[in-house]
């Protein structure tokens, strides 16, 4: 219960939404204003996934963590890692006893969204290592925490109240040029952070902090809406492009390696300050300053915009049936195999969703299949996934009237 509790606890900050390389309007958002994602943890937990699965290390061993999953930046990088692995899958369920779950369509969106936004948030925090990097790191050279430490800088009890990492992230960064001169005055390297790092040091403060008045500060998931507006509004967008589009001042916020967590974004933030700040001067830009409440707007923003990276290509998609055998087994429009379903007659293939639900939910049937004509089940990159949607789209029957 307590780890069901802690997964729970996060995931009430993730959301979901799935839109249709196809060309159909998409559905609800990743992030606000739709907050669809509490259906994405529905999924999670009553299909049985955390059985296997962990979430930010709470859950099964079985499988991989899904918050640490590597290279799945797009919608369709998760979904060709779930087919990939479906007959490894589907044989530890068989080992274990437990029924493959089926999938709706929307439970795909949704449990897909939750797997794509759930290294947004961080891993507790350890207090231990957090002490030890406090004194590393020599940020108690300067400031207090409950009896220990400087007096230089402001003493850091108030962070007792915070709520997310971020926050002390956004003061650090706002206060960057002033920390600057002070690591000069005391002859001291300004030191570097990790994700990890700010975690376990913003742990630590919790932990050793006095307690103080005042209200408890708080950080909510970022609105992707809000976080557009203050790219512009706070100057990122004068250095820094957009999966491709604007300046090549600064590095490309939306490219593979910014699928990043909250906290390791301001982490990389406090990492480039004395460049950053450089460059603005520089530009005769003014340095901005940031809440961290707008800090998580902005990663919000940047988080979206690769969940469908680009439409897929149909005639790419119509070259990998053959290519992947498909059509081996299945037929379109009477042409091909006579196994599998004909897909020009199959109300499966009118979004990506629905084909990823469909791929799994038939699963078994095709593993028999693969195994009984010798055929080696084809491996999906993100892309050919795409592709193969696009493809398939453009044969689907319009939905009937009523």
């Amino acid at each position: 219960m307590r780890g069901r509790a802690i997964v729970a606890g996060v995931v009430l900050w993730l959301v979901v939404g799935v839109a249709s390389a196809s060309g159909q309007q998409p559905g609800p958002g990743p992030f606000a204003p739709d907050w669809a994602m509490l259906a994405g943890w529905n999924v999670y937990a009553e299909k049985g996934c955390g059985r296997c699965h962990a979430v930010r290390g709470v859950g099964g061993s079985g499988g991989p963590d899904l918050a640490r999953m590597q290279g799945a930046a797009t919608f369709f990088d998760i979904g060709a890692s779930m087919w990939n692995h479906l007959p490894k899958m589907g044989e530890r369920m068989r080992v274990a006893g437990v029924e493959r779950p089926r999938l709706t369509a929307l439970d795909v969106s949704n449990l897909v969204a939750f797997i794509y936004t759930a290294r947004y948030f961080d891993e507790v925090g350890d207090p231990k290592r957090g002490e030890a990097l406090f004194a590393a790191k020599t940020c108690e050279t300067c400031h207090r925490v409950g009896s220990r430490g400087g007096m230089i800088g402001p003493a850091l009890d108030s962070w007792k109240r915070a709520n997310s990492p971020v926050l002390m992230a956004a003061a650090m960064w706002n206060h960057a040029p002033r920390m600057a001169e002070g690591y000069k005055a005391i002859e001291k390297d300004r030191p570097t952070l990790t994700g990890r790092d700010l975690v376990d040091i913003v742990a630590y403060v919790g932990s050793a902090a006095e307690a103080a008045a005042g209200d408890t500060q708080q950080v909510v998931p970022g609105t992707p809406d809000r976080g557009r507006a203050l790219f512009t509004e706070k100057h990122c967008a004068s250095c820094h492009a957009v999966g491709g589009k604007g300046p090549g001042v600064g590095p490309d916020l939306g490219r593979v390696g910014h699928h990043i967590s909250l906290t390791e974004f301001a982490a990389r933030m406090w990492n480039h300050a004395p460049a950053m700040v450089a460059k603005m001067h520089e530009r005769n830009i003014e340095v901005p300053q940031l809440t961290g409440q707008q800090m998580a707007d902005i990663l919000a923003y940047l988080f979206t915009t690769r969940y469908f990276e680009r439409p897929g290509s149909a005639r790419r998609g119509e070259a990998l049936l053959q290519s992947k055998g498909c059509l081996g087994c299945h037929a379109i429009a009477g042409k091909g195999g006579k196994v599998g379903g004909d897909f020009a007659r199959s109300a499966l293939v009118g979004s990506p969703e629905r084909l990823i639900a469909g791929m799994w939910n038939h699963s078994r049937l095709m593993e028999e299949q693969a195994t009984a004509r010798g055929v080696a089940w084809p491996v999906l990159t993100g892309p050919e996934l795409g592709d193969l949607a696009a493809y398939l789209g453009t044969l689907a029957r319009p939905a009937p009237s009523r």
